[in-house]
C-alpha cells in the first residue's frame, strides 16, 4: 500500500517538486493576504478550479501506473500544474497592487524616448492601417491558446522533457514578471500618453486599458471580491507576453510543421505587444531579455547532471515522468 501511494505521489511530481511547492506557498500567502486586506474570492469559481485541478491530478496519478499512457498522463499533469499555478499567482499579482507603490510610467516613457522610439507615432501608424492592426491584435490574443497547443503537441509527440521544461520556464518567468511589476507598477502607455488617435476597437482588450479599472480599485481599496474568471493582467514592465512568446516558440521549435509557424506567429506577438498589448518599448526589451536569460539557464542546466534527491523509487525502476525529462 505504501509503495502504491509513493508511486502515485511520484507520478505527480513532474515537471519538478519546486513548482508544486511554490504553488502551495502562493495559495497560503494569498489566503493570509486576502484576509489582511479584506478581499474575498468568488466561491463558485474557486470550487470549479479546485475540482478541475483535483480531477486532472487524479487522472495523472492513475495514469502514472499505466506505462502505455505517458502522453495522456503528461497532458493531464501539465494542465493541472498550469491551471493551479496560474490561478494562485494571478490572485497574488492582484494583491501586490494593494501595496500602491508609485507608478514608474514617467521613467519608462523617458527610457523609450532615449531609445528613439515614438510610441504615439507608432500607434497612429497602426490606426492608419486597420488591417495590419487587426492581424497583430489577433496574434496578440493567440498567446493563451498557444499554451494549450504546447501541452497537446509536446505530449502527442512524446517530447515530455521539453514539456516539463516549458512549464518550469513559464512558472519562473511569470513569477519573475509579477515580482518586478510589483515594485515597478505602471498604468501603461495608453493611459500615460492618452493618444488622440488609436486603433479602432483594439485598446479595450487584454493588455491595453481594460486593466485600469481593477488596478484603481485595488489601489484605493474598493475591490472586495476577486472573480477568478475575470482577472486582468496588470503587469506592464516587463512584458510577460514577450516572455511567453519566446518560450512558446522555443518549446514548439522541434515539432515538424508547427515549429516554423510558431516562430512566425510569436514574432508577431512580440511586435503586437506594443500596440495591442499597450506596452512601452522598454517592456518589450525587458521581457525578451528575461526570457532569453531563463532559456540560457535552462540550456546550462540541461548540459549538467540532473538529479532530484529523494525522488527515486525505493523499489527498482524509474520514477514515472522523470525518465522523460532529458528529451528536450
Amino acid at each position: 500500500m505504501i509503495t502504491k501511494v509513493r508511486w502515485f505521489a511520484l507520478g505527480l511530481a513532474a515537471p519538478h517538486p519546486w513548482v508544486w511547492t511554490l504553488t502551495a506557498g502562493l495559495v497560503v500567502l494569498d489566503a493570509f493576504w486576502l484576509v489582511a486586506v479584506g478581499i474575498s474570492i468568488e466561491t463558485h469559481a474557486l470550487w470549479i478550479t479546485f475540482g478541475v485541478v483535483a480531477a486532472l491530478l487524479l487522472a495523472a496519478g492513475v495514469l502514472a501506473r499505466v506505462r502505455s499512457e505517458p502522453k495522456l498522463r503528461a497532458m493531464a499533469l501539465s494542465a493541472a500544474c498550469l491551471i493551479a499555478f496560474t490561478e494562485a499567482v494571478a490572485v497574488f499579482h492582484y494583491l501586490t497592487a494593494t501595496l500602491s507603490l508609485s507608478f514608474t510610467d514617467r521613467g519608462l516613457a523617458a527610457a523609450e524616448r532615449a531609445l528613439g522610439f515614438d510610441w504615439i507615432g507608432y500607434v497612429g501608424f497602426l490606426a492608419a492601417h486597420p488591417d495590419l492592426s487587426w492581424w497583430l491584435a489577433l496574434a496578440y490574443h493567440s498567446s493563451g491558446p498557444q499554451i494549450a497547443l504546447v501541452v497537446i503537441a509536446l505530449s502527442a509527440t512524446s517530447r515530455l522533457g521539453r514539456l516539463w521544461a516549458f512549464i518550469r520556464l513559464y512558472v519562473t518567468l511569470l513569477m519573475g514578471a509579477i515580482l518586478i511589476s510589483a515594485v515597478m507598477p505602471a498604468v501603461g502607455p495608453y493611459a500615460y500618453y492618452q493618444p488622440q488617435v488609436v486603433p479602432a476597437d483594439q485598446i479595450d482588450t487584454v493588455g491595453a486599458v481594460w486593466h485600469l479599472e481593477p488596478l484603481a480599485k485595488l489601489r484605493n481599496g474598493t475591490l472586495k471580491i476577486i472573480a477568478l474568471a475575470d482577472i486582468r493582467g496588470l503587469v506592464t514592465f516587463p512584458s510577460f507576453h514577450v516572455c511567453l512568446a519566446t518560450i512558446t516558440a522555443w518549446a514548439l521549435a522541434p515539432v515538424p510543421m508547427l515549429g516554423p509557424l510558431a516562430l512566425l506567429l510569436n514574432a508577431a506577438v512580440v511586435v503586437s505587444a506594443i500596440g495591442s498589448g499597450g506596452h512601452y518599448l522598454p517592456d518589450i526589451l525587458a521581457g525578451g531579455c528575461l526570457a532569453m536569460l531563463a532559456l540560457a539557464i535552462q540550456v546550462g542546466l540541461r548540459r549538467g547532471p540532473l538529479s532530484w534527491p529523494g525522488l527515486r523509487p525505493a523499489i527498482g525502476g524509474s520514477v514515472p515522468g522523470f525518465e522523460e525529462r532529458s528529451t528536450l
